[in-house]
């Protein structure tokens, strides 16, 4: 028995340790910084375009038109390329002064049709453009999130928008941002009644998150960043690590659902939030993922994801390409961007 256990054993390591060096092997070699540099300079200039051309049509805080071009502007500042900055100011007022107009109904859970989602990524832009919410802001924001909180403890999107707007998981985590933020003031600091609300809401959502199981791609990531921001694990991080690799299909990329093929969406989420989180740029899972980013991008600096939402909104054209699926797809160029500026930043130390 003994003798058949030891076998067995040795057989396995033998599996893994094939298994690791066929990875190794299999990783392409790292692009040039020349070629990364020409694809987010391509890209942001298409994420600018964009996110200059959204408030002719809309003046609500929209996600992929404010949140990912600022996160992307941001990177590329950081590896030393030019940006608008007059529009990196112009978006980030953006998304402070929509959030603002709407204090007072949202102190009631009222005003954001967006509901918590909205409100998180709202709160998350700031995060990502390096800027700091203000408290005043903060604390209504987290008055609202509060009162949307269901009964479980978790935060639904608002809507059925795949892949983006999907995951009960990710929304719950960016939502907690709102009431545990990094390196700022917690809200209701000088108020003890919403504070202790506040603490009871955090406490009921890190129970289901706890006790909730990650199936889609976005829960993984969710999950991720929920060990760094909420309390790190170095046991639980690098397992959940193992799982994320495991999902990366053969091509380099990865799919929003099991069934599904590899996208830019899940693929610069994903690779943004494992360099955001501490792997290296130059592992082969990350090497094989900023390849497949590469290869997929458009001559114009797009990415490319087909739209599987149902509309609630009337279509309006932003002069993005890729005609009705073109918000997923800018929400992707996004994402990419900012990912390969990231890997670069990694690589040379400004990040």
């Amino acid at each position: 028995m003994h003798n058949a256990i030891r076998s067995m054993l040795l057989i396995l390591a033998l599996l893994f340790g094939s298994r690791s060096f066929a990875e190794e092997a299999s990783s392409p070699k790292p692009a040039s910084r020349e070629a990364v540099i020409d694809a987010v300079q391509r890209g942001l200039t298409l994420l600018e375009k964009g996110a200059r051309n959204y408030p002719d049509h809309h003046d609500c805080f929209a996600c992929h038109h404010q949140t990912l071009p600022l996160a992307a502007m941001l990177e590329a500042r950081r590896i030393g390329l030019k940006i608008d900055e007059p529009l990196f100011v112009q978006t980030a007022e953006i998304v402070r002064s929509y959030f603002a107009r709407h204090a007072d109904e949202m102190s009631l859970g009222q005003g954001v049709p967006g509901q918590a989602f909205m409100v998180a990524y709202g709160a998350w832009s700031f995060e990502l453009a390096d800027r700091e919410l203000p408290i005043e802001l903060r604390d209504v924001m987290a008055k609202f999130i509060i009162q949307k909180q269901e009964s479980d403890g978790r935060w639904h999107p608002a809507s059925f928008r795949p892949p983006a707007e999907q995951s009960d998981v990710m929304n719950t985590v960016l939502t907690l941002r709102v009431l545990k933020p990094k390196d700022s003031a917690r809200p209701f600091d000088d108020d003890a009644e919403w504070r202790v609300t506040a603490e009871a809401t955090e406490r009921l959502a890190m129970t289901w998150l706890s006790e909730t199981p990650p199936k889609l791609q976005e829960d993984f990531v969710a999950r991720l960043w929920s060990l760094k921001w909420f309390g790190d694990d170095a046991n639980q991080r690098a397992g959940l690590v193992r799982k994320i690799v495991d999902r990366q299909q053969a091509d380099g990329g990865w799919a929003a659902e099991d069934h599904l093929s590899s996208e830019a969406y899940s693929t610069g989420l994903t690779l943004f939030a494992l360099l955001d989180t501490g792997e290296p740029p130059t592992s082969a899972p990350i090497t094989r993922g900023l390849a497949y980013l590469l290869k997929t991008q458009h001559a114009d600096g797009s990415w490319f994801v087909a739209t599987r939402a149902k509309p609630v909104q009337v279509f309006f054209d932003n002069g993005d390409p890729h005609g009705k699926n073109q918000f997923i797809s800018i929400t992707a160029t996004g994402w990419s961007v900012a990912t390969l500026a990231r890997s670069l930043g990694k690589m040379d130390g400004s990040n």
